[in-house]
């Protein structure tokens, strides 16, 4: 840690206490579904679905009529992700996740593993030019 934070100030603004803010709002905007459909609405899909739009990856791990306990006759499989099933807020706070992973580089600690890679190619490039 830095001279002059302290642990709640750099615990309170990482990125992964962002994740896990965002992934209980989820939670909580999705808490009917995950009591009706518990196969398809359960934690890990929702934590994968979160990281996934984080990472900007677009990634999903879908969405199946067959999984559902209480089979539902308007129920049709289709082709969009796991998301789609979701309430418009929670839509929305993955919208906003999507935004943070894009702007994850510019975070005051975030987004420096290009430094270390450029550090490394740096040190590569010096050794290759004084041979």
């Amino acid at each position: 840690m830095r001279k002059g934070n302290n642990l709640v100030e750099y615990i309170s603004f990482s990125q992964l206490s962002y994740l896990v803010i965002f992934t209980i709002l989820i939670y909580i905007t999705e808490r009917d579904q995950m009591k009706n459909d518990p196969l398809n609405f359960n934690v890990l899909n929702i934590v994968f679905e979160v990281i996934s739009a984080y990472g900007t990856v677009g990634m999903s791990m879908g969405y199946s009529c067959a999984r559902q306990i209480k089979p539902d006759d308007h129920c049709k499989d289709a082709a969009y992700g796991f998301a789609g099933k979701w309430s418009n807020m929670g839509k929305f706070i993955l919208i906003i996740v999507m935004f943070f992973g894009r702007l994850k580089q510019y975070n005051k600690r975030g987004g420096n593993e290009y430094l270390i890679g450029n550090r490394y190619l740096q040190g590569l490039e010096s050794i290759i030019t004084s041979k």
